[in-house]
């Protein structure tokens, strides 16, 4: 999904992002890990998650994830210095001190898997949004849609293939103070002019009729979350599946339409989450185009196979993976959040209560609306529970921290 979608964090944030998502780079072309800023990560005593060995016992899906990260080391140049704060670690030593956790999580009992991390391992906690560790939790998870590969009456809301007549360039390229920054473009009359935004696309039907259709959905909103969430499951008529995931992006700023329906005072900020969002649009058939094309970003997508994939090309692992802003913490790298997380009761849409939770994660995706050290983003996975949790978790007072190998000191 890596700057896949901007996530349903933009969604429930107030603040809006100007950054369009990025696509996933291609394996061979896998950038370098040193991320373009700098953020001063604390080295602190591993009593700061105490609790996590009790708390977190099932730790096959952390190994699985970290076998993902393993992969993406790999790809690099065995030099290439992954930066947590202003600590370098090549990827060579990433690559071995990441096996011996994934065998290490795998096999050990908690005492001596504990005894390992303590004695081999750094924890570095993130700074948070105020230089005292506080971060901002929020999820995202795989949707599901109903759709054709026929337009039809039920079937009418296209999903778009990346256009051939969308020109983009990295602009880091040719000025290094914009690396990172991405120009996205058509040509018109011999001058490059922004390409169509989202008014122009659905109501004006600019790429209609050109072939670029993927799939069709029944469900407008619903293809609106798609290209938040970045990649979903498709149900065909036909009764065969079809994946989608982030292709491309139009590069026009991204704008929350929650913070657009907050300040109109529709929905209040204190209740705004997933399930308000979708309800108030469902109950005003009437805006639905006015609010929707406040955004103007606009997501492509095309056929993929598996699951999800983050911004370091491999696949997402439900509950481990998270996504970071990309420019400030290293990529792949394992790490723990303390957070807190909804309980529902039965069918519930809102939480009975909120638990504590501490978990170990993988530092595998990014998103237009995570900016800053103070933002994180969980992946939940797919599935009616994914959708609830993500939809409503917005946890302030929570705490990111990265594990280095001991190298470092």
């Amino acid at each position: 999904m890596g700057f896949r979608r901007i996530w349903i964090a933009g969604l429930l944030l107030l603040a809006s992002c100007q950054a369009p998502p990025e696509t996933p780079p291609p394996a061979a072309t896998l950038p370098g890990a040193t991320p373009s800023t700098t953020v001063t990560l604390e080295s602190v005593p591993w009593s700061e998650v105490d609790g996590l060995f009790a708390s977190d016992t099932t730790l096959k899906t952390w190994a699985d994830a970290l076998d993902q990260s393993i992969v993406y080391y790999k790809k690099l140049s065995p030099k290439t210095k992954l930066t947590f704060g202003t600590h370098p670690v090549e990827a060579a030593t990433m690559v071995k001190a990441t096996e011996k956790l994934a065998h290490a999580a795998r096999t050990m009992p908690p005492e001596a898997f504990k005894t390992l991390l303590t004695g081999e391992f750094q924890l570095f906690r993130s700074p948070g949004s105020d230089q005292k560790g506080n971060v901002l939790v929020t999820a995202y998870y795989e949707p599901l849609l109903h759709g054709s590969l026929k337009q039809s009456k039920r079937y009418h809301y296209p999903l778009y293939q990346k256009p051939k007549d969308m020109l983009e360039a990295d602009l880091g390229e040719w000025f290094e103070d914009l690396k990172g920054k991405r120009l996205v473009a058509r040509l018109k009359d011999g001058q490059l002019t922004p390409y169509y935004d989202r008014a122009e696309i659905d109501r004006n039907k600019r790429l209609a009729n050109r072939g670029l259709e993927l799939v069709w959905v029944d469900d407008v909103i619903d293809a609106f979350f798609l290209q938040i969430q970045g990649s979903g499951r498709i149900q065909l008529d036909t009764g065969a599946m079809l994946r989608v995931g982030y292709q491309s992006a139009n590069g026009r700023p991204y704008r929350a339409i929650g913070k657009l329906l907050i300040q109109e005072k529709e929905i209040s900020k204190e209740d705004m989450s997933l399930p308000a969002l979708k309800e108030w649009l469902q109950h005003h058939p009437d805006q639905i185009d006015r609010v929707l094309e406040y955004n103007p970003s606009y997501v492509f997508f095309h056929k993929i196979e598996g699951g999800p994939v983050g911004n370091i090309a491999v696949p997402l692992t439900p509950g481990r993976s998270i996504a970071t802003d990309h420019r400030l913490f290293p990529k792949g790298a394992p790490g723990i959040l303390k957070t807190s997380l909804p309980v529902f009761a039965g069918e519930e849409k809102k939480p009975s209560q909120w638990r504590d939770d501490i978990r170990f994660v993988v530092n595998q995706d990014t998103g237009g609306a995570i900016r800053g050290p103070g933002r994180v983003d969980l992946f939940t996975g797919f599935g009616a529970e994914a959708e609830k949790t993500a939809g409503i978790l917005k946890s302030e007072g929570s705490a990111l921290y990265f594990i280095a190998p001991m190298v470092l000191q």
